[in-house]
């Protein structure tokens, strides 16, 4: 509804729909269930929680010595995590691309510091706080960024072959398409709100 006040067309309310499914989605993965301790007994003391948070790169301490499949979802599990975030925040925010690494480390570095929040807050390392986890959700986001932009690029070439009229979504996505080639994001504003018509 905030949207629809803004001006903001149906093409652009239908990407940011989805994008904020894939926020939930993540925060589901990252954050939730959050346990609730049944009473301040079972706390642990913050010096605890706290000794538990990697702070050194590249230190994964005892992971490769559990199973192949372990350390894959462990290390691929964190990058693919924040892959289609990446690439889907060119079409609901306005950003310029060389900025998209302060974003990238931002969203790794929120979910890591959400996640520390929330066990000092119910008193227990119920999530693991790691700066690799931050630098591997950076990499997913800076992939994810690098397949938009190799999406858009494909994108305009077919659509400049293909010759057909831009309308609706199709028009949206072009125009994301080439503000993403040149280097800008531009997503749907009131001046712009006419490709979806």
């Amino acid at each position: 509804m905030i949207l629809l006040r803004r001006n903001r067309s149906p093409s652009y309310i239908f990407c940011f729909a989805v994008f904020w499914v894939y926020i939930l989605l993540l925060m589901s993965k990252t954050i939730f269930p959050i346990p609730i301790p049944e009473d301040s007994l079972t706390r642990w003391p913050v010096t605890n929680i706290l000794s538990r948070v990697n702070l050194i790169p590249f230190r994964f301490g005892h992971l490769f010595e559990n199973h192949p499949n372990v350390v894959f979802r462990e290390l691929f599990g964190n990058v693919l995590l924040t892959v289609p975030f990446g690439f889907g925040i060119p079409f609901v925010a306005v950003f310029r691309a060389k900025d998209i690494s302060w974003l990238a480390f931002g969203l790794g570095f929120a979910v890591e510091t959400a996640q520390l929040g929330f066990c000092l807050f119910v008193g227990g390392s119920y999530r693991s706080v790691d700066v690799n986890d931050v630098l591997l959700n950076a990499a997913g986001v800076l992939l994810g960024f690098s397949l938009f932009r190799g999406f858009a690029w494909l994108y305009l070439v077919i659509s400049a072959q293909v010759k057909f009229k831009q309308r609706g979504l199709f028009a949206y996505v072009h125009e994301v398409a080439m503000h993403g080639i040149a280097g800008v994001s531009k997503p749907d504003t009131a001046e712009n709100v006419t490709l979806s018509q």
